[in-house]
Order: C-alpha cells, then sequence, then structure tokens
C-alpha cells in the first residue's frame, strides 16, 4: 500500500516541483503556476518563494477576498516574462502542454521542458 500511495503522491502534490525548483532557481528567478490555487496550494508550503498564479478560474474560491493582483499574471505578463534574462519557471497541466509550446515557439523559437511531476510539467526560459 505504501508503494501504492508514493507512485500516486505527484498525481496530488506538487512537493516534487517545490523540490525540483528549491535546487535550481536562482536569487531573481521567479516561478508561475497555472491554474486554480487549491490545486496548486502544496506550493505554498514546499517552493521556498512566493509564486505567481496564471488563469486562474473564475470559479476559484480558493482565496478568500479580493485576491492580491501582485499574484495573479496573464499571459502577456508571462511572456513578457519568459523574454527577460532572469529565470522563469512556468507550471503548468500536461494537457496544456502543447498549447504552450506553440505560443512559446511563435515568438521565442524555442522552451524548455525540464521536469515533469505527476500530470504537471514545467518550462522554463533558461535550460
Amino acid at each position: 500500500m505504501i508503494d501504492g500511495v508514493a507512485r500516486m503522491a505527484s498525481y496530488f502534490s506538487l512537493a516534487n516541483a517545490g523540490r525540483f525548483l528549491n535546487e535550481r532557481l536562482g536569487e531573481k528567478d521567479e516561478v508561475i503556476y497555472e491554474g486554480a490555487l487549491h490545486q496548486g496550494s502544496s506550493l505554498v508550503f514546499y517552493l521556498n518563494r512566493k509564486f505567481f498564479l496564471l488563469n486562474r478560474p473564475t470559479d476559484d474560491d480558493s482565496i478568500v477576498g479580493s485576491y492580491p493582483s501582485e499574484i495573479v499574471l496573464n499571459e502577456n505578463a508571462v511572456i513578457e516574462k519568459w523574454a527577460a534574462p532572469d529565470g522563469l519557471y512556468l507550471i503548468v497541466q500536461q494537457s496544456r502542454l502543447s498549447y504552450w509550446q506553440k505560443l512559446l515557439m511563435e515568438r521565442f523559437h524555442i522552451y524548455h521542458q525540464v521536469t515533469t511531476c505527476g500530470p504537471y510539467v514545467i518550462l522554463s526560459n533558461q535550460l
């Protein structure tokens, strides 16, 4: 049973993504998570820095009251950050990979898929 739980854990938690990123993040590097905060809430515990939210669903009630606009980005802001010299890591569902691959290839002609964690893929503007 413990083996089964260990195999499935990455499908319910972004702990491995947080640990992976903690080892690689530079001082000015940033992380963006695409999706509802309640689905990526494990990043709050495992990632040793703040992160941005992208494409948060309108029915997402993860943040009570008004949510701080400084942590929520739109896709144009992500593209601007992607072009910047600092490292950027984008965590997306595998089902969204083709969308992001197309968007980034059209604008930058290259993107880096650095790892997968369960149903998530981490993309980066750096190698």
